[in-house]
């Protein structure tokens, strides 16, 4: 089983999404678009743990664009409703899900099931009065379905909040993941084995009660409430290590951390009590799914990379987030690029809000073929898992262009990180992929291409941008859609933009290049200039990627097509 699809309607400022889910899903976005507001309305439909007068809602949880315009316009007065639906695919073999789920099928082949919280008026007040609301959570297409809580229980939610107190959680008996693991562990245990700790318990107990000191302390308290309270209410003190009684025993038992230093969780660090706090979790579900207590997990975790270092970011939601079961959905929301690296880029979910309501966008509607997904995939490292977070991107070639785009786009007065724009370089000319995969989380993008003149005199680059434009289903003129040509090669039409830019080329050339020849020739071409050929053989001794780390002290001016292609993003 999975959960496939969630729309919500008229929730906050979700005015009306439909998000499709992967058994990895991964939402991003800017601050205040709807993230955690999109988890807290799949646990209206779905968590059991949620108290139900949190399922009654006010008057500021509607969009606010349902509104008239008028100051005191309220949308219950109005009669207007919120609701979120959740459906589920792929079950028709799994006995458990199949019956957890009957009162929530839908007409449709294949089998689908709908689970949906609606927030609405009882009934109509024909007086013009406010009307009372109530919630409802129903089956199927009919409201009269009604789906009984230990039923919606059977579909576990695991919720972990931003910026959670792991270590209060793992000590309070009735929050902690270790709850159920000490139950269980106490019920495979034997009567005889059970009543042996005890009594090795008890032993040691009465020792340690034997010491002097430990019985004048406990007379004393005794003593002392009684001289407080009277006889009556007094309070006859005993000291001990636990509990004799076998269960209350096991519940009493403390996790400890760093072997044999037995040390308290309070002195763990933070990322190491959520690490801890995970693998308990992860333990007890299984636990839970075993038993057929449950027939699915869904866990959604927000914001997790608050206290954990990148390289466990990316262990611990590689794991998560890659390793598919039939019996977990994992939605996690997330700042991090370290995350969205080791996700599948199909569950890659963009939430984007204007002035009024948040629209998403999902990955998974790119048509991109499998070999091209695995592009995408071993593309998305931590540095260019950026793109997934930018309102724009720039797709260059290589990583020459990388560096110097933000100098460039300096002197034409842009801010690359105001303006939302993120430099990709995708070490090569195969752009078809990453731009189907950006139209589909409706990311803006642009890209610059080499010229590559032949010796016939066309341009490669020319005849690879109208390639380019057939291959995303566009015609026209390149640059009215976002594909700009150089005339030579990105270095070369630098150096011959700007005399600035030809005097740092120079300086810098004439330092960097390896034997005495090449630098005499770099000098020489202060009074002659040179082809761009010869000139990009200099350059190629050097390096592409050292030469642009140098030059990206200087103050440069862009090449016509590169200024075009900023403006082209920053005016958008």
């Amino acid at each position: 089983m999975r959960l496939s699809r969630v729309t919500i309607k008229n929730f906050r400022n979700l005015a009306e999404i439909e998000v499709p889910i992967q058994p990895g899903t991964v939402l991003v976005g800017e601050n205040r678009v709807g993230k955690s507001n999109f988890i807290h309305a799949l646990r209206l439909v779905l968590d059991p743990s949620l108290p139900n007068n949190e399922r009654y809602l006010r008057r500021e949880d509607f969009w606010d664009g349902l509104s008239d315009g008028s100051p005191n316009w309220d949308p219950m007065a109005a009669g207007e409703e919120i609701e979120v639906s959740v459906e589920f695919s792929t079950f028709e073999d799994e006995p458990e899900a199949l019956t957890a789920l009957a009162e929530a099928l839908i007409e449709g082949n294949p089998m689908v099931a709908r689970l949906t919280y609606r927030y609405a008026p009882r009934a109509e007040t024909g007086d013009g009065k406010r009307p009372a609301y109530a919630w409802r959570i129903f089956g199927g297409d009919r409201e009269d379905s009604h789906v009984p809580s230990d039923l919606r229980g059977y579909i576990w939610v695991a919720y972990l909040q931003a910026l959670r107190d792991a270590q209060g959680d793992l000590a309070s008996w009735n929050r902690s993941p270790l709850r159920s693991l000490l139950q269980a562990a106490a019920e495979a245990a034997s009567e005889e084995e059970l009543a042996d700790a005890a009594e090795a318990i008890g032993d040691a107990q009465a020792k340690i009660a034997e010491l002097e000191p430990v019985k004048a302390l406990a007379a004393a308290i005794t003593e002392r409430t009684t001289s407080m309270v009277g006889e009556h209410h007094a309070l006859e003190a005993e000291l001990g290590v636990a509990p004799l009684e076998p269960m209350r025993l096991i519940r009493s038992l403390r996790m400890f951390v760093d072997g044999d230093a037995h040390r308290p969780l309070s002195s763990a660090s933070l990322g190491t009590l959520n690490i801890l706090y995970l693998a308990l979790l992860e333990l007890a579900l299984e636990q839970r799914l075993k038993g057929a207590e449950i027939a699915h997990v869904l866990m959604t975790i927000e914001e997790p990379e608050a206290h954990l270092h990148p390289h466990l970011q990316r262990l611990i939601f590689r794991r998560l987030l890659r390793e598919e079961q039939a019996t977990q959905t994992v939605i996690v929301t997330t700042h991090s690029p370290h995350i969205t690296s080791v996700a599948d880029p199909r569950g890659l979910v963009v939430f984007r809000s204007d002035s009024e309501r948040t629209e998403i966008s999902a990955a998974s509607a790119a048509n991109l073929e499998d070999d091209e997904w695995a592009d995408i995939e071993r593309y998305l490292d931590a540095t260019r898992a950026e793109m997934v977070f930018a309102r724009r991107v720039l797709l260059v070639e290589g990583f020459a262009e990388q560096v110097l785009l933000p100098v460039l786009a300096k002197a034409e007065g842009i801010d690359l990180d105001k303006t939302g724009i993120t430099v990709c370089a995708i070490h090569g000319a195969h752009f078809a992929s990453y731009i189907h995969f950006l139209d589909a989380l409706d990311v803006r993008w642009a890209v610059i291409t080499d010229g590559d003149p032949v010796a016939d005199g066309s341009s490669a680059g020319e005849l690879r941008a109208r390639r380019l434009l057939k291959r995303i289903d566009k015609d026209g003129d390149p640059a009215d859609e976002g594909i700009f040509v150089g005339e030579t090669t990105f270095e070369f039409d630098l150096f011959t933009a700007d005399d600035n830019n030809r005097v740092a080329c120079l300086d810098a050339m004439a330092e960097m290049a390896r034997s005495p020849k090449r630098r005499q020739l770099v000098v020489e071409w202060c009074e002659d200039a040179p082809g761009s050929d010869e000139f990009m053989t200099v350059v190629d001794g050097i390096g592409k990627g050292r030469l642009a780390q140098r030059l990206a002290h200087w103050e440069l001016h862009a090449p016509g097509y590169v200024r075009d292609a900023l403006r082209y993003l920053a005016d958008a």
